[in-house]
C-alpha cells in the first residue's frame, strides 16, 4: 500500500523467501507490466504532483479548491494501480500469492499512506540494490540450491538445501535489517497508515 511500482517490484524481488523467490522470467514480465504503467500514467502523476504542489504553496484556505482538481486524476491513477497489481497477480505463482496475503497488514489503509517523496524512492532503491549487492554470494548459492532441488525427492531435496542453511540464516537476517532500515525511512505519517514494507 502506498509504495510506487518501481518500489513495489523492488520490494517484491527481496522480500519474498528464498523459497518463493522470483523467477527471471517472472521478473522481466513484472518490470514490463511496471515500464508500461508508468509510461501510460506519467502525465497524470506529473499532473498531481503540480496540484499537491500548489495546494503546499497555496495554503489551508486554498488547498481544498485545488485538491478537488484532483479527483478526477486520483480516480484513474488509482484505477491503473488496481489493474496493474491485478496483472502482477496472475504472473505470480498461487504460493507467492498466499505469502503475499498472509504477510499484509491488516490494518493497512493505502489510502492513507503519504506517497513517497523523491529522496525516500531514491534512499530506499539504494537500499535495496545494497541488499542486492552485499549479499550476491548467498542469493546465488540459494538460488542454485533451490534449482538443484528440483524433482528431486524429498529427501534428496532436504539434503541439498541443508547445505545452504547457513546462507539462508543470513539472508533471513540481512532481509529482517533491510525492512527496518526501509521502515525508518518512513515519516510518522506514513507509519500511522499501517501499510508496511513487505518481508
Amino acid at each position: 500500500g502506498g509504495y510506487d511500482a518501481g518500489t513495489y517490484q523492488n520490494r517484491l524481488a527481496n522480500g519474498l523467501p528464498d523459497s518463493l523467490k522470483l523467477s527471471s522470467d517472472q521478473q522481466t514480465a513484472i518490470r514490463a507490466l511496471i515500464t508500461a504503467f508508468e509510461t501510460s500514467t506519467k502525465a497524470d502523476r506529473d499532473a498531481l504532483q503540480s496540484i499537491l504542489r500548489r495546494a503546499r504553496e497555496g495554503g489551508r484556505a486554498s488547498a481544498p479548491g485545488i485538491l478537488a482538481e484532483a479527483a478526477a486524476i486520483i480516480a484513474r491513477l488509482q484505477a491503473a494501480e488496481t489493474k496493474l497489481k491485478s496483472d502482477i497477480d496472475t504472473i505470480l505463482t498461487a504460493d507467492q500469492r498466499a505469502w503475499l496475503a498472509s504477510h499484509t497488514p491488516r490494518n493497512c489503509r493505502p489510502e492513507r499512506f503519504p506517497a513517497l517523496t523523491d529522496a525516500q524512492k531514491a534512499q530506499i532503491s539504494a537500499l535495496e540494490q545494497a541488499f542486492q549487492d552485499k549479499n550476491k554470494a548467498d542469493l546465488d548459492a540459494v538460488k542454485a540450491a533451490f534449482d538443484s532441488a528440483k524433482g528431486k525427492s524429498r529427501e534428496e531435496a532436504e539434503r541439498i538445501l541443508q547445505g545452504t542453511a547457513a546462507a539462508r540464516a543470513r539472508l533471513e537476517a540481512a532481509r529482517k535489517a533491510l525492512r527496518e532500515s526501509i521502515v525508518g525511512l518512513l515519516t510518522a505519517e506514513q507509519k500511522a497508515s499501517g501499510c508496511l514494507p513487505l518481508g
